[in-house]
């Protein structure tokens, strides 16, 4: 059993990533007329126009596309620098689901997901009332046997015999309609595979796959190489030593479900969240430099290293491994990641929070 404590995590930490460009971001919200009108609106009311066209300007002091996307990035990385009563006045007033394709496709895919296991589920239960069939037929079978033996019970032979005959009818019925669903099942099973090898969701973790973080770095690079954007890319990974000290693989799990969710929980509504492998996460921080994924580092280790896991009833020394690399258009997706990987090594408990790659 695998549990988190309450106590250590309690402490608030800053927001995740510090928008870049702060001199920038500093003389858009020092405005006195804006800062006043702000600071009122977010005690009595919000003025969602006024507050799209500071991030608006943002957009433009920064040299940014204002497309749909990077508006969204920027309103919730903006609203991070407003009073708590600002925020959850907007947060009220915004419709906060997240409705776009990608996560509409993550949910599909985990509804296909428990929909199998039902149909998996079905099958077995159908499975075993076909072997319970063959089972009775053995039963009456033998007490057939046992009539034929004893001349006095003819009537009673006639009626076993009957009901042996209408019990076989059964099975050879329950075998046809076995088989159809062997072939429904294979079917089924080979759409599953198709959704599989298509899927973006890795259900085991509650996050994107290695295949969705790949291609989510190559379109960010296309970002970087036609806008001149910053993306930052995060590992996170558990030492192996720490996880090969655990030896049950439920456990395992979920020491790594557990950090997954604090990632996902400190992260930003743009950032991708990742299962990359072997219980190593990546994050993908759009419009964030190096400088500000140097500081989301700090703020998920000190996260993480605040967390408190427990195996059963004994804490766990917790030490992870933490990279962070800038996307630059004259590298490929494997040169980047391979980097960040070889600098997971260099960070740790005992060596240093997290390891940033400035230079290729």
């Amino acid at each position: 059993m695998v549990k988190l404590s309450k106590d250590k995590n309690r402490t608030k930490l800053p927001d995740i990533v510090e928008m870049p460009n702060q001199q920038n971001l500093s003389q858009t919200t020092t405005n006195k007329n804006t800062s006043k009108s702000t600071e009122k609106e977010g005690d009595s009311g919000v003025d969602l126009n006024k507050f799209s066209q500071i991030v608006l300007k943002q957009l433009s002091d920064d040299n940014i596309q204002a497309t749909p996307k990077n508006f969204d990035i920027y309103f919730w990385k903006l609203l991070e620098t407003k009073p708590a009563a600002f925020q959850k006045r907007v947060l009220e007033l915004v419709d906060y689901e997240k409705d776009d394709a990608v996560e509409q496709q993550a949910l599909m895919e985990k509804e296909i997901k428990l929909g199998f296991g039902q149909i998996k589920n079905m099958l077995q239960i159908i499975a075993l009332i076909y072997k319970n069939l063959v089972v009775m037929k053995g039963i009456v079978q033998k007490r057939l046997d046992e009539a034929k033996s004893n001349l006095n019970s003819l009537e009673i032979q006639n009626i076993i015999k009957i009901f042996g005959d209408e019990l076989a009818k059964l099975n050879s019925l329950m075998e046809r309609h076995l088989d159809a669903i062997k072939n429904s099942y294979e079917d089924v099973d080979k759409i599953f595979k198709n959704v599989e090898e298509k899927s973006i969701y890795d259900s085991k973790f509650g996050v994107y796959n290695k295949k969705y973080f790949l291609k989510s770095i190559e379109d960010e690079l296309d970002n970087v190489k036609r806008y001149n954007y910053n993306v930052c890319v995060m590992l996170i990974h558990v030492k192996d030593s720490v996880l090969n000290s655990i030896t049950s693989i439920k456990d395992k799990n979920g020491i790594l479900r557990n950090i997954a969710k604090i990632l996902l929980k400190t992260s930003r509504r743009s950032d991708i969240v990742a299962h990359y492998e072997d219980g190593c996460f990546g994050m993908i921080m759009k419009h964030t430099d190096i400088e500000g994924g140097k500081k989301a580092c700090e703020r998920i280790g000190q996260m993480l290293y605040q967390t408190t896991f427990f195996i059963g009833e004994e804490e766990l020394d917790i030490d992870i491994e933490i990279s962070v690399i800038a996307l630059d258009a004259g590298y490929s997706t494997e040169e980047i990641v391979s980097k960040a990987l070889d600098g997971l090594a260099k960070s740790g408990k005992r060596i240093k929070l997290y390891e940033a790659i400035e230079e290729m």
